[in-house]
């Protein structure tokens, strides 16, 4: 190569880095110093998948984890991932891209697990042949329309919440394990020699929702991979991830020099513990919740990746109120990505809302990987490809038209709630009840044959609950069941059920057949103490006809629907060691802590073959 050739590469290197976004003054540029709004989506369940997004939580699988290891048990792993590439090659297209730009958008944020890029455990700090396969397909395709991409590792070495999203439930091992932080730093290092020169690449986001660890450790791994991508004289906008207390613990940062750096949180108002999914807790937060988070990224001289958020019901606002965030996230120079592009259903059709973008148009048919054949299962992925889309059309007017969106003060004000339950009777010997886990207190209204349970609380889910336990300690074998006759619509995963628990204690093992206001029904369950819940869904029942039943057989707990008059079990519990006695009892959950619902239960019937 002679100097003529080689002063050409270099400056042509220099071109390339000099064209990344930076951070300027406060604000995202490129290197034209014009301001750069990145406003866009989540590709989300293409490179991670999340069970329920393409509707087979119930079908017995947790997580990726599940579904992968299911799949090489069966076919062995290069079969397993030949049928994962099928897959990967069909959930998302070009024509999907196309899809995006028609909204308005120009970022995708990429959600991928660590293991698209390092196969196997055993070999850490070893890439598989085809690692880049993936990330360079999209990075392609966002090219070809002018789109950006965030480049987000929703799954790390160890698993770093124990939640579904970041690809294995329960399992929460980053933060106590050196050499899995290790290996997360390796490996953004890795996809910092990838991509240094990369302008399409708008950022790297570093770990997603990372709520497994506390803030002094959070920040050491953060840490640890932003030197990892420093290393290469990589000058790409680095997202240093909140935690559920946000992102106060990264100021006076003092061990290393910070350049080029942003910060994100999720945004789920409405859901999730966070009040109900209706216009006015939208409104409340755009109009006091985020002016807050405006206050405090001027302390930081940063914007704010809002990585994730969604109004989903058109009730609670639909298009226009995701234009509203969209809009004040633009004044302020702030990234923008909703979760998530593409979420089917069922039944398929946008209905209400949907967690996605678009989803499928037709009802949705799942086959079960654990005893279907290869070729059913590659057809089967071969068909999310094909399948045609319903599309939130109310969602791309209001992000593409210039129309201007009502003023928040005309939207609906927030309906009373209530706080305190009309009365408190005593239950009938021997009968308990008690408000776990600094749930609002509860009440209730006892006459003879009905039951109605006055309960708050935030969530029965994750590693701890809050919610209303009317209960009996028992030992011995049982058979209990019970109808639901109403349940206040305080939020979709407002509860009512029949719970199994260890303990009384917040984080307790537990099983529990609930019904949600929708008439949803659904089996969740907690093995040990601490430990993260899962669940799955099972039928949908008239709202007349709301009959659950759990019954302990020697080590085994069953837990029953009844769907068109027949007993439909969802879900079955070993409780060998959770000692000689149990409590047993009903349950009620608001699913919005500050306010009560309202649930009456009749027909309760409790049979214990062998006493208390």
């Amino acid at each position: 190569m002679n100097n003529s050739t080689l002063i050409f590469f270099l400056l042509l290197g220099y071109l390339r880095s000099e064209s990344l976004l930076q951070l300027e003054n406060g604000k995202i540029q490129n290197y034209e110093g014009q301001i750069v709004n990145l406003k866009g989506c989540n590709l989300g369940n293409w490179l991670q998948l999340e069970m329920w997004m393409f509707s087979y939580a119930d079908k017995g699988y947790a997580d990726q984890y599940e579904f992968i290891k299911t799949l090489e048990d069966r076919f062995g792993r290069q079969d397993a991932e030949y049928l994962m590439d099928i897959y990967r090659s069909n959930w998302i297209k070009n024509s999907d891209f196309d899809i995006i730009k028609s909204f308005g958008m120009n970022t995708v944020r990429l959600p991928f697990d660590y293991k698209l890029l390092m196969g196997s455990d055993s070999e850490p700090f070893s890439l598989k042949k085809d690692a880049w396969e993936w990330l360079d397909h999209t990075i392609k395709m966002a090219k070809e329309r002018n789109l950006y991409v965030i480049l987000d590792m929703h799954g790390a070495p160890g698993r770093q919440s124990g939640m579904d999203h970041s690809g294995r439930v329960g399992y929460n091992k980053l933060w106590s394990n050196k050499g899995y932080q290790k290996q997360t730093a390796w490996l953004w290092n890795q996809i910092s020699k990838r991509y240094k020169d990369e302008p399409t690449v708008a950022a790297y986001d570093l770990l997603n929702e990372p709520w497994g660890s506390n803030e002094k450790n959070l920040k050491k791994v953060v840490l640890e991979c932003y030197r990892a991508i420093r290393a290469n004289n990589d000058n790409h906008i680095v997202i240093f991830p909140g935690h559920t207390s946000g992102i106060d613990f990264y100021e006076n940062i003092r061990s290393v020099n910070l350049d080029n750096v942003i910060y994100t949180m999720h945004f789920y108002p409405g859901f999730f513990g966070w009040g109900s999914p209706e216009p006015y807790i939208h409104a409340q937060f755009i109009k006091e919740g985020l002016p807050i988070w405006k206050e405090k990224m001027e302390s930081f001289n940063s914007p704010l990746l809002i990585g994730e958020f969604n109004v989903v019901l058109k009730k609670a606002g639909g298009g226009e109120m995701m234009r509203r965030y969209y809009d004040y996230c633009e004044s302020l120079n702030w990234p923008a990505t909703m979760w998530s592009y593409k979420v089917l259903n069922e039944k398929g059709g946008i209905g209400d809302g949907s967690w996605g973008m678009v989803t499928n148009e037709k009802s949705l048919i799942n086959i079960n990987i654990s005893n279907a054949s290869k070729s059913d299962i590659q057809n089967w992925f071969e068909s999310f490809g094909t399948m045609k889309y319903s599309i939130d059309e109310d969602l791309r007017y209001w992000l593409t038209t210039s129309d201007q969106t009502a003023p928040l003060a005309s939207l609906p004000a927030k309906p009373p709630a209530l706080v305190k339950p009309p009365g408190e009777d005593p239950l009938p010997s021997p009968w308990a009840v008690k408000d776990i886990g600094r749930s609002l207190k509860g009440g209730q209204i006892i006459e003879s044959n009905d039951w109605t349970f006055y309960g708050g609380g935030n969530d029965i889910w994750n590693t701890d609950d809050q919610f209303r336990f009317a209960y009996q300690k028992i030992g011995g074998d049982f058979s209990f069941s019970v109808k639901i006759d109403s349940l206040k619509n305080t939020h979709p995963y407002a509860k009512a059920g029949i719970m199994v628990r260890k303990n009384l204690n917040k984080n307790s093992a537990h099983g529990i057949i609930n019904v949600f206001p929708s008439g949803g029904t659904e089996y969740g369950y907690r093995e040990k103490n601490g430990q993260t819940m899962k669940a799955q869904s099972g039928p949908k029942l008239d709202s007349s006809n709301q009959n659950l039943k759990v019954e302990k057989i020697k080590e085994y707990v069953h837990f029953y629907v009844n769907d068109k008059n027949e007993w439909v079990k969802i879900g079955e519990l070993n409780i060998n060691n959770w000692g000689k006695s149990i409590y047993i009892g009903l349950a009620t959950l608001s699913h919005d802590n500050s306010q009560l619902t309202a649930v009456t239960y009749n027909n309760i019937h409790l049979s214990n073959q062998h006493g208390n």
